[in-house]
């Protein structure tokens, strides 16, 4: 794809948005011309059903919907089954997706015991490489809510200005996990992020690798299973404790941080550090869109709609949280 673009698009490709700190975010016609496969009708046809749904927001920029109908593999109907989930869930999971402003007290506070970031370098196949790890391992210094909401920060802000990508890969690492660390998980919280991952983030998923796995990960994968998809199942990799040679099949050292985990890049705390610092000058796109909501008042019933399948959950969750 990115051998079809045009010399301007292709400039940008180069310079590496997230590496050079970027502001700016990617343009619709940037898109176009990345993707050969990307028709305009398509993207007019979204924004036409879209006003069949009075509860959607109906002012959402064009490159959203690009990245969701791009996620989908230009599939149509599973765009539309997307738009709803990622609106819905982005609405009604403040936990997650509201007050994202990296200076606020507590993501800074949370930001001191997780380390994130989008690595600049792809993989060879153009695959978007995203860590995130314990940098304190106080189990009580962590916030699950916080964790996940600065990880869905991380990945809006690498969308925001890389733009459409051929895959999207996440490395988990476990180092410094510690049974008060599951402990601390919602079980409600952990429905509504796997609901998200699996039928709303507008990405295409390509895998998920759980560095340093330790024992405590069979007790992880019994909380977390539950709510996993068998495809998303099939791209969860695990990698021992003390060797993670075995990802070097998946993602190569260059896209790697160093230090402890040995890559060529520089030590997670640097990288992690720098991704903060560039997000502080993000708040006004996460302002913005943070805007683009439903409106449930608006919605025309439907047993299906992401909205009664979120409020299905919650009272499942209670009732089991209550046994």
């Amino acid at each position: 794809m990115e051998g079809q673009a045009s010399s301007s698009t292709s400039c940008r490709l180069e310079q590496f948005a997230v590496r050079d700190h970027l502001i700016k975010g990617i343009t619709a016609d940037e898109e176009y011309k990345k993707n050969p496969d990307l028709k305009k009708e398509d993207i007019q046809a979204l924004r036409q059903w879209m006003l069949t749904q009075p509860h959607l927001p109906q002012d959402v920029p064009e490159e959203t919907l690009i990245l969701i109908h791009h996620s989908c593999y230009f599939d149509l109907e599973a765009s539309k089954s997307c738009i709803e989930v990622y609106f819905t869930t982005r609405t009604n999971t403040p936990e997650f997706f509201s007050k994202r402003d990296i200076n606020r007290p507590e993501l800074l506070a949370q930001s001191k015991v997780v380390e994130f970031g989008a690595i600049a370098p792809k993989t060879p196949q153009g695959y978007q490489v995203i860590f995130h790890r314990l940098q304190q391992f106080e189990p009580s210094k962590y916030v699950f809510q916080d964790s996940v909401r600065l990880l869905a920060m991380s990945i809006d802000a690498c969308l925001h200005v890389e733009g459409t990508v051929p895959g999207y890969i996440f490395l988990f690492d476990m180092a410094g996990v510690r049974l008060g660390h599951v402990l601390r998980l919602s079980v409600g919280q952990l429905s509504k992020f796997f609901l998200y991952l699996q039928e709303g983030l507008p990405v295409r998923l390509k895998g998920i690798h759980i560095l340093n796995t330790r024992p405590l990960i069979d007790k992880i994968m019994f909380v977390v299973k539950p709510f996993m998809k068998k495809d998303l199942l099939s791209l969860v990799h695990f990698h021992p404790e003390g060797d993670i040679s075995s990802v070097y099949e998946f993602v190569p050292p260059k896209c790697i941080p160093g230090g402890d985990l040995k890559g060529d890049l520089p030590d997670s705390k640097t990288l992690h550090n720098e991704y903060v610092e560039w997000m502080k000058n993000l708040v006004e796109f996460f302002l913005q869109d943070e805007k683009y909501q439903v409106d449930e008042s608006k919605r025309v019933k439907n047993k299906k709609s992401a909205a009664k399948q979120l409020e299905k959950t919650q009272v499942s969750l209670q009732k089991l949280e209550l046994d």
